[in-house]
């Protein structure tokens, strides 16, 4: 009896004449449908679809966003009941979200990405809905997997466009959708209204939200887990993956750079959806290609995914992608007759190192260096030690460093000792400290003997030395406090 009170009640409020009072009843549909009962969802559903035709776009683009949670909200109620799920309720909705793709605005647009993005993970995970506890009504579990046949036939077509889209925000928009939806940590629906692949957390959250490179490094790159493992499960398939690949190719060469830089921050994201070493190599030649770019930011974004890719694989795919990937593009950034690609050279040497994402090639387990290696239990680089005639990825790392420290430009030379100086503390050997204390010495002697040495790349290097002994001498935990004084130019790679 309540519920045949309420409804006319939201009927009415979602017909109202302001917009603001529209807006609140599409955030709600999906609490609605809940609150309501399984009997009047049809009903939500029509007041949904109604809603995302709104002639207000904030109306339009909520409504748009509710639709992943609505959708999921049925899921959960079929679960928990074990109740037959109709699948012609997504069947509906789908045609829906269809329609926003040509809709005027820009946040109708980025709101559908969002939510393609959601339904995206929803699907992925009804797909391991077999090994869930709990679930016997076998019809049921047809049912719900009947909807996983939309992630190839509606979904990734559908975020295909939104990337190609002529508005940047919508193609950010998107972009972050397919990283979400690569990179979440999928898991059955449970018997609780959990969130599946943090989907309630973009709800309340605007569309059109800027993706910072601070906060897309926060979220894309983390550092390999001590027992080797990918840090979340893949959601796409590696032929999604390679569906994407060339629309994410386009984007490499779009006129705006923050596309650009978008388009290579999905590059961890995807590599954990990998298992071929082609597949790989194929996503690392956008980081590639970026990494020659003109913007000094989407520079430096894409060696940094191309460095921290790694971080995403399981079992020897970091190795892998090191030996096969990183390492020989280092070599390239060194070799080059760009100063600014050799620049690049010495900040990949320090994101590698920093991020402690150097592999032993021979155990084919990563190695962790610094505070790291020594919480771990598992073998640091000062255990492993450099075998007689062999050099471990570190001691290759720290040798391209080091071949640049007589560089004929002398930023390239400063930034030889502040990047040797910056990454000792996360040395665990004292033989890599002693070879970064000898090659900085004999830049030092090498400095001083030109005719016009540069007294920053001395002071870099001094200040290396001293950092290098201080840790030696077990003063790791002491700052660096070298006794001359500093120049005041402002260096950065």
């Amino acid at each position: 009896m309540l519920q045949c009170k309420l409804l006319p009640v939201a009927t009415r409020l979602a017909e109202d004449r302001a917009a603001s009072v529209r807006l609140a009843v599409a955030a709600q549909c999906d609490r609605l449908c809940s609150a309501l009962g399984e009997h009047w969802c049809s009903v939500i559903i029509d007041l949904l679809q109604a809603l995302v035709k709104d002639s207000d776009e904030r109306v339009r683009a909520e409504a748009t966003l509710c639709l992943p949670r609505l959708v999921e909200n049925l899921v959960m109620g079929a679960i928990e009941t074990q109740t037959q799920y109709s699948v012609s309720v997504v069947e509906a909705l789908l045609p829906t979200m269809l329609k926003c793709v040509g809709d005027q605005s820009s946040s109708v647009r980025a709101a559908l990405a969002t939510a393609s993005g959601e339904l995206l993970s929803l699907f992925a995970a009804l797909s391991n809905l077999e090994d869930m506890e709990g679930v016997t009504n076998q019809e049921l579990l047809f049912e719900l997997k009947m909807n996983v046949r939309h992630v190839d036939d509606t979904l990734i077509p559908l975020l295909q466009k939104l990337l190609n889209d002529k508005d940047p925000e919508v193609t950010s928009a998107a972009l972050r959708a397919v990283t979400n939806a690569s990179r979440g940590s999928v898991k059955p629906p449970c018997m609780h209204h959990e969130v599946i692949n943090g989907m309630s957390g973009s709800a309340g959250g605007s569309p059109s939200r800027k993706l910072s490179h601070d906060h897309s490094e926060s979220m894309l790159y983390k550092k390999p887990s001590v027992d080797h493992q990918p840090v979340f499960k893949p959601v796409l398939s590696e032929g999604q993956v390679m569906k994407l690949l060339p629309t994410l190719t386009d984007l490499a060469n779009s006129t705006q750079w923050r596309v650009r830089q978008s388009a290579v921050e999905i590059v961890p994201a995807l590599l954990g959806c990998t298992q071929r070493l082609e597949t790989r190599t194929a996503i690392a030649q956008l980081c590639v290609t970026l990494m020659g770019d003109v913007v000094d930011t989407v520079r430096r974004t894409a060696a940094e995914c191309l460095c921290l890719g790694g971080g995403s694989l399981g079992g020897d795919g970091g190795g892998e992608w090191l030996r096969e990937i990183v390492i020989p593009n280092l070599k390239l950034c060194r070799d080059s007759d760009a100063s600014k690609q050799r620049m690049l050279c010495l900040k990949m040497v320090q994101v590698l190192v920093q991020n402690s994402v150097c592999v032993d090639t021979s155990t084919s387990h990563f190695s962790l260096t610094g505070k790291a290696a020594a919480s771990s239990k598992s073998t640091s680089w000062r255990k492993l030690g450099p075998a007689p005639n062999s050099t471990t990825p570190l001691r290759e790392i720290l040798e391209l460093a080091a071949s640049l420290s007589n560089d004929k430009v002398v930023n390239v030379r400063l930034n030889v000792g502040r990047v040797l100086g910056g990454v000792v503390d996360e040395l665990a050997s004292d033989d890599d400290i002693k070879f970064v204390i000898q090659v900085l010495e004999a830049q030092i002697a090498s400095e001083e003997a030109r005719e016009k040495s540069d007294r920053d790349v001395l002071y870099f290097a001094q200040s290396a030395i001293v950092r290098s002994w201080s840790i030696l001498e077990g003063n790791r935990s002491e700052p660096n406090t070298p006794t001359f004084s500093r120049p005041k130019t402002s260096i950065t790679i």
